[in-house]
């Protein structure tokens, strides 16, 4: 396959290249665009560019991670307010480290003792389970899960508003308008990701206002999940909210 320049595209003409680390969403709202990055070395989480001369878009402000152990590579704006996500990096064990403690205590159960670290790994490799010698099977804690809101009424000089705590590893996809946000989150006694909505009409103090599941997520009120792990989650699109994963299907919420 030709992979030259010309052939890579058709129709479409670059008109501009900017070197930053890669993104994970990309908004154009007006004269301005909002990147997510994905994890990188510079622990950047936000770029915001003037693109009203698009052969010349300029980087008007970046916000960079406080911590190192999460990404933020999710960027929504409506109006003056802009939210960002904050998700956990994946680790060594990958987001799956809910599943170690059924491993380790089933091998504990046949071995009548305690199993290594090697033995750990290979049940885990066994059933799809990254794990992790050197931090003995354990994920990461993630001190800052959730999403921020800033006010971008000068796009060069954002301002943070607060910081929203939500659960688990963070905040994964989202949508707003002017008066909701809907969060796709982990949130404590749910399996996976599920739906949260937000009143942000006070950006200072969001409120939720409701959720939204797959049956069999809400461990906590009794519900038990029919997959492994967190193979089916909510994660939200267009202001609604999506269920993926193997056979799940999909089923939409206004």
């Amino acid at each position: 396959m030709d992979r030259s320049p010309q052939h890579l595209a058709r129709n479409v003409t670059r008109l501009s290249h900017l070197d930053l680390p890669g993104a994970g969403q990309v908004m154009v709202a007006g004269d301005y665009a909002y990147i997510g990055h994905i994890p990188n070395k510079q622990r950047l989480g936000t770029s915001i560019l003037d693109v009203r001369d698009p052969k010349n878009p300029r980087v008007l402000a970046q916000i960079s991670l406080e911590d190192p152990d999460s990404h933020s590579h999710k960027a929504r704006v409506a109006g003056d307010i802009m939210i960002v996500n904050s998700e956990r990096n994946m680790t060594p064990i990958g987001r799956r480290a809910e599943e170690l403690p059924r491993l380790r205590a089933r091998l504990r159960e046949s071995l009548r003792r305690e199993p290594s670290h090697a033995e750990l790994a290979v049940e885990a490799r066994h059933q799809g389970v990254r794990h992790s010698h050197g931090r003995g099977g354990r994920a990461q804690s993630l001190r800052a899960g959730g999403f921020r809101i800033y006010d971008v009424s000068d796009r060069a000089k954002p301002k943070l508003i607060t910081f929203q705590k939500t659960g688990g590893i963070g905040v994964h996809r989202f949508d707003m308008d002017v008066d909701y946000a809907y969060i796709s989150t982990e949130m404590e006694g749910y399996v996976g990701n599920i739906l949260v909505i937000y009143d942000i009409r006070n950006p200072a103090k969001p409120q939720e206002v409701s959720r939204w599941w797959m049956p069999g997520q809400n461990v906590a009120a009794g519900e038990k999940p029919s997959w492994a792990g967190k193979r089916h989650r909510c994660i939200t699109r267009c202001a609604s909210a999506t269920c993926c994963g193997r056979g799940a299907g999909t089923r939409g919420c206004a």
